[in-house]
């Protein structure tokens, strides 16, 4: 009896213990979250509860810049200042890595936590970048589970045929393409897709010129989709003759640009977009040599 009534006495501390833990992590979730970075504002909208969201970047209801425009209207917004997080009392900074050095540095000085965000260019990269975040906002559970669903719309999407795969280019404003080592080359990768810049020996990001555009001859265009744009000198390349006639005669897609420079959900769009376009191509693809035999 007395040994049983030690094991009880230890179970019950254990127990005791236990919900204090819970207690102090219940009571440590961030509640005032402070985003001053594009890519932050649209993770920290898919993992925490909007009550705890503070203040999201004036760029968050922008839809060229982020992928969750509508869902971040109405939460105040800041420009990524230090005075501006004091402001609104945060117990947890999101930023980005390469992004407002000077608010960081005063606002870990002065004792708020911050959480850095990096630039992931692989999708593992990517499951950790959000299980990462989650952890820091107390919503390990919603994390494991985005990255779930994210992984099987992904999946789904993946070409692992062995089939010839396409040539494609991302082709932006003034010529610029984005090249092996960037997100948007692994998401080509993932569909199935040669990216034209990546064979230029472009790295990360660069300018492709039209002639060496036109010399490839890919089979797919992949241009942004760059909702209420104002017309700009940058854009008149897009508009040039030879450009629009391989546009008639190629596979296009418009995908918008924030859907491969942040890690989240919103890749998975941008794959099954790429992924569908690659199936068209192999449609006719898969014609025209039957034309070729033919003849």
């Amino acid at each position: 009896m007395q040994r049983s009534g030690k094991i009880s006495a230890r179970r019950l501390a254990a127990g005791a213990l236990a919900l204090l833990t819970a207690a102090g992590m219940a009571w440590a979730k961030p509640q005032r979250i402070v985003s001053i970075n594009v890519c932050a504002d649209a993770l920290v909208l898919e993992l925490a509860p909007r009550a705890a969201i503070a203040s999201v970047t004036f760029m968050a209801t922008d839809p060229y810049f982020s992928p969750r425009a509508e869902e971040a209207r109405g939460i105040p917004v800041n420009h990524g200042q230090a005075e501006e997080a004091i402001a609104f009392q945060a117990d947890l900074v999101v930023a980005g890595q390469y992004t407002g050095q000077n608010a960081k540095g005063l606002l870990r000085a002065l004792g708020y936590p911050v959480f850095e965000l990096e630039l992931p260019v692989t999708i593992p990269q990517v499951w950790e970048q959000i299980r990462r975040l989650a952890a820091a906002l107390g919503e390990s559970a919603r994390g494991e589970a985005l990255i779930a669903r994210l992984d099987a719309r992904l999946s789904t999407a993946q070409d692992n045929s062995g089939s010839p795969r396409p040539l494609a280019v991302i082709y932006q404003p003034n010529g610029f393409t984005l090249g092996r080592g960037s997100l948007a080359d692994e998401l080509l990768i993932w569909a199935g897709i040669d990216n034209l810049a990546a064979q230029a020996g472009i790295r990360f990001w660069g300018r492709l010129s039209l002639e060496q555009l036109l010399l490839a001859e890919p089979d797919m265009l992949i241009f942004e989709q760059s909702p209420g744009e104002a017309p700009a000198l940058a854009q008149q390349l897009l508009a040039h003759p030879a450009l629009q006639r391989l546009k008639a005669r190629v596979i296009t897609r418009e995908i918008p640009n924030s859907h491969w420079s942040c890690p989240g959900p919103w890749l998975a769009e941008a794959v099954e977009s790429l992924a569908e376009a690659r199936r068209l191509w192999s449609t006719e693809h898969a014609v025209q040599r039957r034309r070729s035999a033919d003849h």
